[in-house]
């Protein structure tokens, strides 16, 4: 299957979540532009949304263009927030999808023993002389079927392949019911005891950024490591999006889970879409039942501490335009004694300004090439 990224962040829609995911499925290269431009004049909200994708999902399926099919129904679940009755049949039938778009692609489809379930990994080995072995994971709310596209970077360089998902993430979750922990090692160890591996090339994606880092503070096996981006204090960037008013109050109220504030708080967040998702995916992956409960367990993902503990070469990337950037300059500082520190701010002018670059995704991947080259 060849690939290509397309280049260029479009104005699909005026609310910016809905933008910015959009785009995401566009950046892809999976879905053409004519037809996100026609889904933008559609939709309005979540449950818009999911109709929509829903729909196109299964028109595509029935036409037999499975990759297509798979891509909108991804959409469509994206948009089905946690507590929504359709998720989990949304999940299912686009993996199915997802197997028969693969069916002729050279991917291992694996179960790694974690706890009382499975790790899902789909592992490719290259055709050339092997390199060495490249871990990839998701973050917060994407499944590795739809990262397939950015293994192939890796496979055509001479690189092995795993992509796996953890806890709290695809089938780990919704298969296994198994919530995301911030011990990012302990799925990450699990998979390197599984294939015997040493000295691995470590990239996570979005949260990922957070979940590698932490991951190869206390796993020493491996080699080098990617934050595909950064995200050095999750709960300090969810802050940044309110008021300073409004921030005082919730930090005041996170002493008390009886707080009258978080009534109030839960009335202004439901109106913007994007806090809005954030939180309502955040009770689905963390397992969590209130907003309280929400930010407490998010407050366990950031690097202030565990950074000095990371000795290996790290990459840091990063969007001008994402709401981790402004700690760009703290999470390079703390890698104190990392064996290297190189890092970019992806610009507005390359289209790759937004998180995880969605714009121009390909020059996040060659940028990542080169320099797992450069440490050769």
């Amino acid at each position: 299957m060849k690939h290509d990224f397309p280049i260029g962040y479009h104005d699909f829609h005026t609310d910016k979540l809905l933008n910015f995911q959009l785009n995401r499925w566009f950046s892809t290269g999976l879905l053409g532009y004519d037809a996100i431009k026609k889904v933008g004049q559609e939709i309005t909200d979540f449950k818009d949304s999911k109709r929509v994708f829903k729909v196109l999902g299964e028109e595509a399926n029935q036409g037999g263009q499975w990759l297509t099919g798979a891509t909108y129904l991804r959409a469509a679940e994206f948009f089905s927030l946690g507590n929504d009755p359709d998720k989990s049949e949304l999940y299912t039938v686009c993996i199915n999808a997802y197997q028969k778009a693969y069916a002729d692609e050279p991917i291992h489809y694996e179960k790694v023993p974690y706890g009382e379930g499975y790790l899902p990994v789909m592992r490719m080995m290259t055709l050339q002389p092997s390199k060495g072995w490249v871990v990839l994971h998701g973050g917060y709310d994407s499944f590795i079927q739809e990262l397939y596209p950015f293994s192939k970077t890796f496979l055509d360089a001479g690189y092995n392949v795993i992509m796996f998902e953890g806890p709290g993430q695809g089938g780990a979750l919704n298969t296994y019911g198994m919530v995301l922990t911030h011990q990012w090692e302990k799925p990450v160890s699990a998979v390197l005891d599984y294939y015997r591996l040493d000295r691995v090339i470590l990239i996570g994606i979005s949260l990922g950024g957070y979940l590698a880092a932490r991951a190869a503070a206390y796993e020493k096996r491996i080699g080098q490591v990617v934050l595909y981006d950064i995200v050095y204090d999750f709960y300090q960037a969810f802050l940044s999006k309110f008021p300073r008013h409004f921030q005082e109050s919730l930090v005041n109220a996170m002493g008390s889970e009886e707080s009258p504030f978080w009534k109030e708080a839960e009335a202004q967040l439901s109106g913007n879409l994007f806090l809005h998702w954030l939180i309502l995916q955040g009770y689905h992956v963390f397992g969590v039942h209130s907003i309280w409960q929400y930010l407490s367990t998010m407050q366990l993902y950031h690097t202030r501490d565990l950074s000095k503990h990371i000795k290996q070469d790290v990459l840091l990337l990063a969007g001008e335009e994402d709401i981790y950037t402004p700690f760009f300059d703290e999470q390079k500082a703390a890698l104190t004694h990392a064996k290297s520190v190189t890092g970019r701010i992806f610009t507005k002018s390359e289209s790759a300004s937004h998180h995880c670059q969605v714009g121009n995704i390909g020059l996040a991947l060659d940028y990542i090439m080169a320099w797992i080259e450069s440490k050769r």
